[in-house]
């Protein structure tokens, strides 16, 4: 089979749209908030699905309270690594040492992007494009290109990485200095001193470098925490969380004080080695699930949490009330949420109030619960915390870890090195046919289509990987167009050396003529008719070696 390309190697534009812009998205948190509170100063109207993809910066002017809005848990980013170097096809040539042999060089690998896990960050980052810098060509006297540099994306513990175009899960970065690559940089293309073998030991041909991998990704930050504070809002979680740590969260008497999630760190003081973390996010209403409040956005934050604390707010008219319909929407929003062990906190206990009806609230509480880790405490004068943050050391030391994605659900893996052979022939319109395969597809992109040595090699890959004799069970015939790729040919069964010998009027025409017997003599003049045409651009492309056209 002859396969003569009429175009040569053209580099695909991104995947993505080129109109995507780059700059971060501005917040309509404030809006949020005032489409939150009722003409009587209360919270509760609904939000729209998209409104909890919105927090990030602010406009300038609005400055108040500006930096609690700032952070970015959800980003879509655009990584690109670096395409390999050209191979060179050279030979050497030095006085007094004849047949040197030829001495191109290979080309350098292209960079790849890796994102790697830094504890000391808590938020993502506001860059959308990353890219690393291609391989250098190879050159002459065998001397090697020089590889690209790598890309290192810094993000903080707990970044579950997903393809943008299916949402697959690509993996996650849980402890800090763990490293995953997001784009393989291209392999270098091999210069001619590569392929030289004892058969043709004055090989003319190189290799293009392989094109890096390229694709959206998009990035969901989850807190990893021990224990994730939940509650109506302006239950005193964050009063509490300040009680418990030094962590200093906003404080202040309305709802929706928190609007961004809080970490803080407590400490034991009899074993300085004993830990936890706490996590403590915007208060949640009845209907979150639909979209209501800002608790929804925030709740995958608490989804890795051994345990869960519930804040119950004394003060309210049925706080046995809130505490049902809070752990309604845990379960409406995941079972698996809904399902983490709770500790029950009364709170406000300095309340004389509270204080006075605490026993009965306990009781029913713990009846509601179905057990009895309940507990009446004071965020504002500490009654109760430090004995609260004893039994939530032993509660967690025994509660399960939460598994990883990646054991949840399968993952997919990017660039793989060792590519599948399958190659797959569809009919794109009559006479056109597509050929995909990652094997295929790789060969022809890194095939150098100004040297016929390359062509024929090209050639000799497709009968390896079956592509040619696919063709022809589909029905190809001689002067179709091939697309594999960026690349286009015309499809020809016989190889060049044979269509030489039979125009030159070497051919067998006795078999030709065999082939066309019990043919009708139209149909009969319409073949010979198509073979003269195919033999004239057959002619036509052998006297001029197969030029390749270049765009």
């Amino acid at each position: 089979m002859l396969l003569l390309p009429t175009i040569a190697h053209v580099t695909h534009a991104t995947t993505g749209p080129a109109s995507r812009a780059a700059a971060s998205r501005v917040s309509r948190a404030p809006l949020m908030a005032e489409q939150l509170r009722a003409p009587d100063g209360s919270f509760g109207a609904e939000l729209g699905v998209d409104d909890e993809l919105s927090y990030g910066v602010r406009l300038p002017d609005e400055a108040d309270d500006e930096a609690d809005w700032l952070f970015f848990d959800r980003a879509r980013i655009w990584v690109q690594a670096g395409d390999g170097g050209n191979g060179c096809v050279a030979f050497r040539r030095e006085k007094d040492k004849p047949k040197m042999g030829p001495a191109g060089g290979n080309g350098g690998r292209g960079g790849s992007i890796h994102l790697v896990c830094d504890e000391g960050l808590n938020m993502l980052k506001q860059e959308v494009h990353f890219r690393a810098t291609g391989g250098q060509n190879g050159m002459g006297k065998a001397r090697h290109g020089e590889s690209g540099g790598d890309v290192t994306v810094r993000v903080p513990p707990g970044t579950v990485v997903r393809q943008d175009e299916d949402d697959a899960l690509v993996g996650e970065v849980l402890r800090h200095g763990d490293s995953m690559r997001v784009a393989r940089g291209g392999r270098g293309g091999r210069g001619n001193a590569a392929f030289k073998t004892a058969r043709d030991t004055t090989p003319r041909l190189a290799e293009q470098g392989e094109p890096g991998g390229q694709r959206w990704l998009k990035l969901e930050l989850k807190l990893l925490a021990d224990v994730g504070l939940v509650g109506v809002p302006n239950a005193g979680k964050s009063s509490l969380l300040a009680a418990a740590t030094n962590a200093k969260p906003k404080i202040a008497p309305y709802a929706f004080t928190t609007v961004t999630p809080n970490l803080g760190v407590w400490r034991s003081a009899a074993d300085t080695e004993a830990s936890l973390v706490l996590a403590d996010i915007p208060g949640l209403l009845e209907g979150a699930h639909e979209g209501k409040g800002l608790g929804r956005a925030f709740l995958r934050h608490i989804e890795r949490c051994r345990l869960l604390l519930h804040v119950v707010d004394g003060t309210r008219p049925d706080p046995l009330g809130d505490f049902e319909a809070v752990n309604t929407e845990l379960r409406l929003f995941s079972p698996r949420l809904a399902n983490k062990p709770q500790v029950i906190v009364l709170n406000k206990l300095d309340v004389p109030a509270v204080a006075e009806a605490a026993p009965q609230l306990l009781e029913r509480l713990a009846a509601a619960a179905g057990h009895k880790r309940v507990l009446a405490v004071s965020a504002a004068s500490r009654a109760n915390v430090p004995a609260l943050m004893g039994r939530l050391r032993k509660l967690v030391a025994s509660a399960p870890a939460e598994p990883p994605p990646s054991v949840l659900e399968p993952t997919v893996a990017l660039d793989e090195v060792e590519e599948a052979a399958e190659c797959n022939v569809v009919p794109v319109q009559p006479r056109v046919w597509a050929v995909s395969g990652a094997r295929i597809e790789k060969a022809a992109a890194m095939t150098n289509w100004d040297y016929h040595e390359a062509q024929e090699r090209f050639q000799r890959i497709m009968g390896a990987l079956g592509v040619s004799a696919a063709l022809k069970r589909a029905g190809a015939e001689n002067g179709d167009t091939i697309m594999v790729g960026a690349v286009d040919f015309k499809y020809y069964e016989e190889t060049a050396m044979a269509v030489r010998a039979r125009l030159a009027g070497y051919g067998d025409r006795e078999e030709e003529e065999e082939l066309g017997e019990g043919e009708g003599y139209e149909a009969a003049r319409e073949r010979a008719r198509r073979r003269a045409a195919v033999d004239a651009e057959l002619l036509e492309l052998l006297e001029s070696d197969g030029e390749v056209e270049q765009f």
